[in-house]
């Protein structure tokens, strides 16, 4: 069941989400994608990209792509020369303030 993080109609497909889009909040936006791959790295500990794509639901190229930007952003970090992540107390800080824009 993959996130759906496809662009809205008339919207550029390759821009990606800006990681401060909204100037009122202390945190960043999140993509879906962004918000599963870091609680699955919230509860998991550790882990490597395809696990966290088979645990997720989501392509491993796209979390490769995403975890990387989040890496970028501060709020998951590799922390081996294998490519295994985890999530920052940074990234911990974005999903709780996120948490609730994307519940349902």
């Amino acid at each position: 069941m993959p996130a759906s993080d496809a662009p809205a109609a008339g919207s550029e497909p390759d821009e990606e989400p800006a990681m401060d889009a909204d100037p009122d909040r202390t945190g960043v936006a999140l993509t879906r994608s962004d918000e599963r791959v870091l609680a699955y790295l919230d509860g998991a500990g550790t882990d490597y990209p395809a696990f966290v794509a088979s645990n997720t639901g989501l392509y491993v190229e796209h979390v490769e792509s995403r975890l990387e930007a989040l890496d970028a952003a501060g709020l998951a970090e590799r922390v081996t020369g294998e490519a295994v992540y985890r999530v920052t107390d940074a990234g911990r800080d974005a999903l709780r303030d996120d948490c609730a824009a994307w519940s349902d």
